[in-house]
Parts: C-alpha cells; structure tokens; sequence
C-alpha cells in the first residue's frame, strides 16, 4: 500500500487536530493509499516538512511558494470556506472599535493573506497604526492579546473559528471581512499526479456520503470542489496587492 504524507499547517489545528486523523482514515479506506497526516506545530517545521510532502493542505498565501518552488499542483478546494480578517482588540487597547487603532501598535503574522487584508481595510478608513509588531503564529498573536502585550491585532479567521468561545475570553472583535476570494487549497506534489482523478471523486463525493458528514463538519466545509484557474489567479493577485 503506497503510503501518502498529509502536511497540515499549526494555524488548522489549534483546536482539534483529531479531525485531521479522522479524514485521512476516510480517504486512505476510500483511496486504497495509506494516507497519514503530519501535524506541524510551528511555522517552521510547517515549512520543513513541505518537501516529503504528498498532499498539503495550505493558507491562501502558502500557494504561491508552493506552485513556484515545490511544483505543487492544486487538487481541490473546500466548499464554503474563505480566509478573511479578523480585527481585535485585547484588555491592553484603551477603546475598543477600530478608530483606536490609529496610532497603537498593532499585532499581524507577517506575509498572511489577513494582515494584508486588515491593512488594506484600515488604510481605507484613514486608520494608521503606528507600528507592526509580528509573531510567529495565530496562537502566539492571540496570546499577546489577551495577555495585554499587544492593544490590537490582525488575526486569521479560520483560525478563531477552530476556538472555543472561552478560549476567546478578553478579545473583541471590532471587525470581521467577508470578502469571500481567498480560499485554503488541498495541493498534490508531482508524484501523485496519476492519482488525482481517483482523488478528486473521493472528495467530491464526501458530501453525499452520510460517513463523511461528521468529518466534513469537523473540517467546517460544505464539501471539497475542484478550484477554478481564474478564482486562483485572482487570489494571487489579491496576496500580491494587485
């Protein structure tokens, strides 16, 4: 049985890494593969692991790197789910609405589609924080917030949707996009190109097997499809501010 490293990122699975155990199970009985998942718990060794990768599971501003320096092809697309921003406040801000901003530092993961996003929002309200100050992952920015190092914050929000309400206690959110362009993607490494059709009606037929669901549900998608060139092309220009 062909065996099939699944590279998951820190910033999906800060609360239930389980889910991810549970799908590659799913796909390896569906599939034939011996599919197992690597949960990374650092950026780093996220970045690490990529090249004895067969399937990584990425954040919209993975995907360039990927294609460009791994040959990474996208597989598929979860149903439903889109990377926005979150803007927040902590028990350091001294109002909590966005006009504090201006002036206050303010927390970001550098290079992420929702810092660039969150700035582009606040730079059209006039908003200017006067520093950035960036940390390594979403659990660390959150950390900050709450503790009351950092007034205000950028974050991710498939990231806050993994949390529980009380691991949310002391952040505010002032602000939420739903700009619905930029998207995770399931990407495939070129050694598994002879097996992406079989993949791709797996996944697709996720949302009408009534196994899946429960799975489906711990991921928050609607179902996986296959992503359009131009929705790709337009993500990639939005992540390179175009």
């Amino acid at each position: 049985m062909e065996k099939i490293r699944l590279l998951i990122p820190p910033s999906d699975t800060a609360r239930d890494s389980e889910r991810w155990y549970e799908f590659a199970i799913y796909l390896s009985k569906r599939s034939g593969l011996s599919v197992s998942p690597i949960i990374s718990a650092t950026t780093e060794e996220y970045q690490d692991q990529i090249p004895s990768a067969d399937l990584v599971y990425c954040a919209p501003e993975q995907i360039p790197k990927l294609i460009r320096d791994h040959r990474f092809s996208p597989l598929m697309q979860p149903t439903g789910v889109f990377e926005e921003v979150a803007i927040v406040s902590g028990p350091g801000a001294n109002q909590h609405n966005l006009q504090g901003i201006d002036g206050e530092i303010l927390g970001g993961i550098k290079g992420s589609f929702a810092n660039r996003l969150g700035l582009t929002t606040l730079t059209q309200r006039q908003i200017h924080p006067a520093a950035m100050e960036y940390k390594d992952n979403w659990l660390q920015l959150l950390k900050a917030v709450q503790q009351g190092d950092l007034p205000y914050a950028l974050l991710s929000k498939s990231f806050i949707d993994q949390l529980s309400a009380l691991s949310l206690t002391s952040v505010n959110l002032l602000a939420r996009s739903n700009l619905q362009k930029a998207f995770p993607l399931l990407m495939y490494a070129p050694p598994l190109k002879s097996q992406t059709a079989e993949l791709r009606q797996i996944l697709q037929a996720m949302i009408d097997e009534p196994k899946a669901q429960p799975i489906l549900e711990k991921l928050k998608n609607q179902g996986w499809q296959k992503p359009s060139e131009p929705s790709i092309i337009t993500m990639v220009k939005l992540l390179r501010g175009k």
